[in-house]
C-alpha cells in the first residue's frame, strides 16, 4: 500500500513531467511509396505460393485499400455480362512475370500523394501510377493509371458501354 507522502510525490512527478516542454510525437503514418511497395510485396509473395493465393490476395488488397468510391465503382463491374476489367489492377496487365517492383513518391500534399511503381513485364519496362488519399495513419487508393488510361475511366467507359440501350 502506498503511503500518502509517496503518492503525493508520484503525482507531483507526473504533473511536472506533463508540464515540461516535451514536444508531441510525430504521426506514425507510412510514406506513400512504402505503402505501395508493401502492396506489391504482399502480392508477389502470395503469387509465389500459388495463383489461387495470388488472386485471393489481390481481392483482399482491393477490399482493404481502395477508397470507398473506387471500391463501389469496381464492384459495379461484377454484374456486367462481359468483363469490364479483365486483368490485374495492380499490374495493369492480364499476364505478368514480375519479381521486383520499385516505387517512388512523385508528389505529396495534405490531400493526396502520387506514387510511381516501376517493374518489367516480359522484359519490357512498365510504369503504374497510384493516386493516394490520406486514410487514418496511412493511405488508400483513389485511382491507378498507366500511360494508356486510368482505372476509374476504364470502369466508367466499360459500364456505359455495357448498359442496355433503350429500344427505338
Amino acid at each position: 500500500m502506498l503511503r500518502k507522502p509517496t503518492l503525493l510525490a508520484a503525482l507531483a512527478f507526473v504533473t511536472s513531467a506533463a508540464a515540461a516542454d516535451i514536444p508531441p510525437s510525430e504521426p506514425s503514418g507510412v510514406a506513400p511509396d512504402i505503402f505501395v511497395q508493401s502492396l506489391y510485396q504482399t502480392k508477389l509473395e502470395s503469387e509465389a505460393v500459388s495463383a489461387e493465393m495470388g488472386r485471393a490476395t489481390t481481392d483482399s488488397l482491393i477490399l482493404n485499400h481502395f477508397d470507398a468510391d473506387l471500391l463501389s465503382l469496381y464492384k459495379s463491374t461484377f454484374y456486367a455480362d462481359e468483363p469490364i476489367i479483365d486483368g490485374d489492377v495492380f499490374m495493369m496487365a492480364q499476364e505478368w512475370d514480375t519479381k521486383e517492383v520499385a516505387t517512388k513518391t512523385t508528389a505529396q500534399t495534405a490531400e493526396f500523394a502520387t506514387v510511381e511503381a516501376i517493374f518489367e513485364i516480359a522484359g519490357e519496362p512498365r510504369k503504374v501510377v497510384y493516386t493516394l488519399k490520406p486514410f487514418k495513419d496511412g493511405w488508400e487508393i483513389d485511382d491507378i493509371a498507366t500511360p494508356e488510361g486510368h482505372l476509374r475511366e476504364w470502369i466508367r467507359e466499360g459500364m456505359a458501354a455495357a448498359e442496355p440501350k433503350p429500344a427505338r
